[in-house]
């Protein structure tokens, strides 16, 4: 089976001979190049068929922000995970809310950084190129998070989509006439329920299995 490729974009090339070294095993994965500034990406993304970009927020030149615009203005749908050492959840979304396909921090195990990648090849590729132990594992995944989705409430519901669309505790609070508290403790049990740590987690999961924003 052929294996997806991955860019590394990051200021250290000492991140590129880590993730080698965490995908070093891998039958799905390979991490095939390595580059510190915007410049090029095209003609590298072309080069090597590059099929996911690992990167890190803030570059030498510029940030994940203009990668992102340089892909929508090309056209090009390649998956971007970013992999930094920042932890502000603000921030995670925002970046998710801009293209991005995933977040993670620098601190992650190897385990973990295997899955979410995994998850985002399967998001994107689905079965044309993963084996069929992955599928019925995303398969899995995806129908227990619906369920867990489907045991809110209908008011956890409409939060949760409120949220989603980026709107402030405020702004939900006026829109669902209920007081900020209160929308802080929908938040709260809502992460609960979803069994997810971090609003940077619940965002992801919201993007994959919300039907229709409130």
């Amino acid at each position: 089976m052929k294996k997806l490729k991955i860019l590394v974009i990051d200021s250290s090339p000492i991140i590129y001979i880590g993730l080698k070294s965490v995908f070093k095993n891998s039958n799905l994965f390979d991490v095939t190049t390595f580059i510190d500034i915007k410049n090029n990406i095209i003609d590298v993304l072309n080069e090597f068929e590059i099929d996911i970009i690992i990167s890190e927020i803030n570059l030498k030149d510029s940030s994940v922000y203009d990668i992102l615009k340089v892909l929508r203005k090309n056209k090009i749908e390649i998956p971007i995970v970013i992999f930094t050492s920042e932890n502000n959840e603000s921030k995670s979304v925002k970046i998710l809310k801009s293209g991005a396909s995933g977040f993670m921090t620098k601190n992650l195990k190897k385990k973990y950084i295997r899955k979410i990648i995994q998850d985002v090849a399967f998001s994107r590729y689905g079965s044309s190129e993963l084996n069929k132990f992955t599928r019925l594992k995303n398969r899995f995944n995806f129908d227990y998070n619906t369920e867990k989705l489907n045991s809110l409430s209908k008011r956890e519901i409409q939060v949760l989509k409120l949220f989603f669309k980026g709107k402030r505790n405020i702004e939900i609070s006026e829109k669902l006439n209920i007081n900020q508290k209160t929308v802080n403790t929908y938040i709260t049990r809502v992460m609960r329920k979803l069994e997810v740590n971090s609003k940077t987690d619940l965002y992801l999961l919201a993007r994959k299995h919300l039907k229709l924003p409130y």
